[in-house]
């Protein structure tokens, strides 16, 4: 009669739902990797930057064309800057490509075209560089820094970006999005916007950016130009013998997705029931998740259920384990997905074990009369 009503009082988890052994679970009841932000090698994300002294469209140099005649100090350096296909419209000399050089071959070009053009016999030429051109990059979502970064245009890479930004932060995914705005082609002010200009002022469609948090907004409809173009880059899925950067251009945003695990709970027969976060650096398994929860609070626990919500299923799929065969065989200690929950069941054994228990507490905490 008093077994019966330990059978009774026992929990059934699962009776009623699908039932698989840990051991003998099917693949697409696994679970999946999870890409780990922190650790992903940044490194990967590499190719090739310009150096730091190649002139490139849009820089800003100094130049100076003296034919060595003049007295000292006289000649003053002329700032010239780059068009944006890298020609630089020098006065007398014209105009002459100087883009993918370094300052000295800038020099031998201009001075090889001062002669050219019957300028000057001899000329010394000098070349320094007075501002690089920058990319405005804005990086926001999982980052230490988010915000604009200006970086050198010919270093404006995805990892130049991040780095720039201070890196990935804790709760940063491995997923990357870019998203670059259309080149939108300017339009005529209204007569009377126009007329306030003197007639040469131009409008730009402008782009507002919201919250980080959200998607990010479209050109409004009536602007002229290419189409937007939007990119996802997992860094798990990068492989490690060929890198794959990112070349960013002016006005390109960068947003890293935050990791949102949900959390695993683990409840039934343990010191510490509760919800517990994924870890970052590691999987977790069974015995770590009962760990974490303080261990088994009932010395004879064994019987595990799991309960873990599969992607393309109607129904939650229970897993069973136990302690002894989570011990014995990896297998059995499987390892979890965001969102499972673990108990540790009851069984007729736990609950002999907890009336014993009781009984042998009231035994020793009662008097006993010496005569």
């Amino acid at each position: 009669m008093v077994v019966a009503v330990m059978l009774a009082a026992t929990p059934l988890s699962g009776c009623a739902r699908r039932v698989v052994k840990a051991s003998k679970m099917p693949a697409h009841y696994q679970a999946a990797d999870i890409g780990n932000a922190r650790t992903a090698d940044l490194g990967r994300l590499s190719m090739p930057t310009v150096a730091s002294d190649i002139l490139e469209p849009q820089d800003v140099i100094d130049v100076t064309i003296a034919s060595g005649l003049e007295p000292a100090g006289q000649v003053a350096p002329t700032p010239v800057r780059l068009d944006d296909d890298g020609v630089a419209t020098l006065a007398l000399v014209g105009p002459l490509r100087l883009a993918g050089l370094e300052p000295f071959a800038a020099e031998e070009a201009i001075s090889q075209a001062a002669v050219a053009r019957g300028l000057y016999k001899a000329p010394q030429v000098t070349v320094t560089m007075r501002k690089k051109a920058v990319n405005r990059v804005t990086v926001i979502g999982a980052v230490e820094k988010q915000g604009v970064q200006e970086l050198p245009r010919g270093q404006s890479t995805l990892l130049a970006a991040l780095v720039s930004a201070g890196s990935l932060n804790k709760a940063a995914g491995t997923v990357i999005e870019v998203r670059r705005h259309a080149r939108m082609a300017a339009r005529p002010l209204p007569v009377s916007a126009a007329a306030a200009t003197g007639g040469q002022g131009e409008v730009q469609p402008a782009v507002a950016l919201v919250d980080a948090g959200g998607p990010l907004p479209l050109p409004p409809p009536d602007a002229v130009g290419e189409a937007d173009t939007f990119m996802r880059l997992d860094l798990a899925d990068l492989d490690p013998a060929s890198g794959r950067d990112v070349q960013l251009r002016d006005g390109d945003i960068v947003r890293v997705e935050t990791r949102d695990l949900m959390p695993v709970s683990v409840i039934g027969l343990v010191q510490k029931p509760g919800q517990y976060e994924m870890p970052v650096s590691k999987p977790i398994h069974v015995l770590d998740a009962i760990a974490l929860a303080g261990g088994w609070s009932n010395p004879v626990a064994d019987r595990i259920i799991i309960t873990r919500n599969v992607q393309g299923e109607k129904e939650p799929v229970v897993i069973q384990t136990s302690i002894a065969a989570a011990k014995r065989e990896d297998a059995s200690n499987l390892r979890l997905a965001p969102g499972d929950v673990v108990s540790v069941e009851g069984t007729p054994l736990t609950t002999i074990q907890t009336i014993f228990d009781r009984v042998f507490r009231i035994g020793i905490g009662a008097s006993v009369p010496l005569f």
